[in-house]
């Protein structure tokens, strides 16, 4: 469940300045909430888990102007549809956010505001992993990931440039649309065809040679899913990534085990025993199916559970 990020639609519409490190801390925070809460504890996150090791001596240099920026910072919520831009509602995040140096990590907690936005949500919801929100480097990925996951099923999403420049905050930037496209859209395009469980394709739409609106495509990458899935949490039996058709070495070889072996096995022991069986799998195997190789990897992390035994 701390894996999840679920938010209100209209919250993941809202219009913010925020910058890549605020919108990973408020993923992650979000991810820790219980969500059948009536009211916000203060949740705590490791800054060591919403940045790669090359960047985390800058993030803990600025934790202090994140912290002011995140307890200062407005969500615009504005109304959809024919009544757009003549109703609109501003939200605070945060009320608090505490850091101590040397702990390394970050307490906050929500206002109350953000109450119908975060708890209870019954409809008008978008799911995703943080694991796969972590992976993305660019605050216009993070965003634009998220407007995505919220219509994956409708398969597409149509919106004007004007309106697209809205959310992201772009009107003053990148006034040359042919700019818009490369340095925004076609950046995002490509990370997230890298890195994450969807990607898109588009259509530009024009009223003689102006672009007026932008067509986005969503499609599953199944590439990044097969590759993220024996790294993503063990689910607790509900229908996911991993089940069916998809083999998961993990939770085979946690199914081979006896619950007094489980109580000796880490989170910790199971990654590394799981690293070095793929590892050797690599090495070994000629058939780089993807069954195939899972299949290998799990009968070497047999083989290094009872070597270690």
């Amino acid at each position: 469940e701390q894996e999840v990020v679920r938010k209100a639609n209209q919250l993941i519409r809202a219009r913010h300045a925020s910058t890549m490190y605020e919108q990973r801390i408020f993923a992650a925070m979000v991810a820790k909430l219980d969500r059948t809460a009536d009211t916000f504890p203060v949740q705590k996150v490791p800054l060591r888990r919403i940045c790669s090791r090359s960047n985390s001596s800058d993030l803990y240099r600025r934790i202090d102007k994140i912290a002011k920026r995140l307890t200062e910072q407005q969500i615009v919520m504005r109304s959809v549809g024919e009544d757009e831009g003549r109703e609109f509602k501003r939200v605070n995040v945060f009320s608090m956010c505490h850091y101590k140096e040397g702990e390394g990590n970050l307490e906050a907690r929500f206002t109350e505001d953000m109450r119908p936005f975060l708890l209870n949500l019954s409809e008008r919801f978008t799911l995703y992993l943080i694991t796969i929100f972590l992976r993305l480097r660019s605050k216009y990925s993070t965003h634009l990931y998220e407007l995505l996951k919220m219509r994956e099923d409708l398969r597409k999403v149509e919106m004007s440039v004007e309106r697209f420049r809205h959310i992201f905050g772009l009107e003053e930037k990148y006034p040359k649309f042919f700019n818009l496209k490369n340095r925004v859209i076609e950046q995002a395009r490509k990370e997230l065809k890298e890195k994450a469980d969807i990607y898109f394709t588009y259509r530009v739409r024009r009223e003689g040679r102006k672009p007026v609106g932008i067509v986005f495509f969503i499609h599953r990458n199944d590439e990044v899913v097969e590759e993220l899935e024996d790294s993503l949490p063990l689910s607790d039996g509900s229908e996911g990534p991993s089940e069916g058709p998809h083999l998961n070495p993990k939770r085979m070889f946690m199914q081979d085990l006896s619950q007094e072996e489980l109580s000796d096995l880490s989170g910790e022991r199971l990654d590394e025993i799981y690293q070095e069986a793929r590892d050797r799998a690599m090495r070994t195997t000629r058939d780089r199916s993807g069954v195939v190789v899972k299949q290998t990897i799990h009968a070497h992390m047999r083989k290094l559970w009872k070597r270690d035994g």
